[in-house]
């Protein structure tokens, strides 16, 4: 399994058809540092099973970003892992050490 960071991660040098597809997947590549970062969502699935295919790895899994402290983490590390619907997937949660402390949203 590899955990890569949402905001920035590097990828093999690959193909211009594969490099196209990547970005209609929904990332974004920034030439100055090599890295990629997911712009959309929409066909995360699908980018998720392309990312792995390209590193060779059985699982990709994506950071969360904690939406009280803004924090990445990773899903593993929550009490509620078995029991979430978007588990492993890069969306906004609440990481584990503000579900301990009890923080709430503040809108």
């Amino acid at each position: 399994m590899i955990v890569l960071n949402k905001k920035a991660f590097k990828l093999p040098r690959v193909e211009k058809d594969k490099f196209i597809l990547l970005l209609r997947l929904g990332l974004e590549y920034n030439r100055e540092t090599g890295c990629y970062r997911i712009s959309s969502y929409n066909n995360i699935e699908k980018l998720i099973e392309t990312v792995s295919g390209l590193l060779n790895a059985d699982k990709v899994m994506f950071l969360q970003s904690c939406i009280i402290c803004n924090k990445d983490f990773a899903c593993q590390d929550c009490k509620y892992y078995e029991l979430c619907t978007t588990k492993d997937l890069p969306f906004h949660c609440v990481c584990p050490q503000c579900l301990k402390e009890g923080k709430q949203v503040v809108t």
